[in-house]
């Protein structure tokens, strides 16, 4: 089992055409690698997100609390993100065809 997941995964990373979903542009290539570094933050987000839905302040600058914290340390791994995703850009975009008139994938 271990070793049907391994050849799967290098199958991903040598054969880019079985991985990609759609073009990507370098920046939503990084902008993605982005989103997963700063995934530590999504809980201080919703408590923001709560907060400005039922008008409370105090629960907006609890947010803010949570979010400060998690920021300094999810920020590094928010630029490594980018920058791997940038890097690995060649393994996630894709050629336009001619039939692809729409612009679509």
């Amino acid at each position: 089992m271990k070793l049907n997941v391994l050849v799967f995964m290098l199958l991903l990373v040598l054969l880019p055409e079985l991985s990609y979903g759609r073009c990507r542009t370098v920046g939503e290539s990084a902008s993605l690698g982005t989103a997963y570094g700063t995934f530590p933050l999504y809980p201080a987000k919703r408590v923001i997100a709560n907060g400005e839905k039922r008008d409370n302040v105090a629960l907006q600058w609890v947010g803010y609390g949570i979010g400060l914290p998690l920021f300094v340390v999810a920020m590094p791994f928010a630029m490594v993100g980018a920058g791997m995703g940038a890097a690995l850009h060649a393994w996630t975009k894709c050629d336009q065809h001619e039939d692809d008139w729409l612009g679509l994938k």
